[in-house]
């Protein structure tokens, strides 16, 4: 054996390595990720000291989260293995993961899944990562009123069929003139954020050939929707 097949097997075995060293981090990762946005919430009722040892955390698990989402980025363009995954099933595991942070706060997730969606070919665990943004973000969206609707539904209505994911907040709305930017990297109006969590989602679900979008009145909330193409050539 040659020393470059030597050194190419090195690398596969490398990859793979990295590949299950990043998705074991990941999930304790957010699960941190999430307790410590909880805790960001109760600032008022903690000291100043441990609101900036809290605000010190939050910030260095984002920027956690930003490296080993860039590395994932960087391996993920030589794998792009897929598996057939129900929208649906994937749908209630991101709501069971946030229902309770939601009601932490006095809000609830209510689903209104279509039965019977057929099965699309996907990464299951980025098609999760993807929910679980979007979710967060309309849990975060200071919503009027108490309740955040996630969908799913078939559209057959012309020749090249269609599911859409969609979740619907009841907040303040995105202004005009954060629209065009707001799928941007580091872009975000939060005053406590990477602005990644769009961007990324949008650039995982383009992989897949699939597609994110919104619509949004200021004052009156957003609506954020996830376009799946059935004839798409990764299905």
């Amino acid at each position: 054996m040659s020393n470059t097949d030597i050194l190419n097997n090195k690398l596969q075995l490398l990859g793979k390595l990295s590949a299950s060293l990043v998705h074991e981090i990941r999930n304790p990762l957010f699960a941190l990720k999430l307790n410590l946005d909880y805790l960001s919430t109760m600032r008022s009722q903690v000291s100043d000291d441990a609101a900036e040892s809290i605000q010190s955390c939050s910030e260095a698990t984002d920027r956690m989260m930003f490296l080993i989402q860039n590395f994932s980025d960087f391996s993920k363009k030589h794998n792009l293995e897929t598996e057939l995954c129900s929208i649906n099933d994937v749908t209630q595991i991101a709501v069971n993961i946030m229902q309770s942070n939601a009601c932490r706060i006095n809000m609830y997730i209510e689903t209104e899944l279509e039965p019977n969606l057929p099965s699309i070919y996907f990464q299951k665990d980025k098609l999760l990562q993807v929910f679980l943004n979007l979710i967060t973000n309309a849990i975060e969206a200071e919503n009027t009123r108490n309740t955040i609707f996630v969908r799913s539904y078939m559209d057959d209505n012309d020749d090249s069929k269609f599911i859409y994911w969609e979740v619907e907040d009841n907040g303040i709305g995105i202004k005009d003139e954060h629209k065009e930017k707001i799928f941007e990297d580091f872009y975000t109006s939060k005053k406590q954020g990477t602005g990644l969590g769009l961007s990324v989602c949008k650039k995982l679900l383009n992989e897949f050939d699939a597609d994110v979008d919104f619509k949004s009145t200021y004052g009156q909330g957003s609506k954020f929707f996830i376009k799946f193409n059935l004839n798409s050539k990764q299905l």
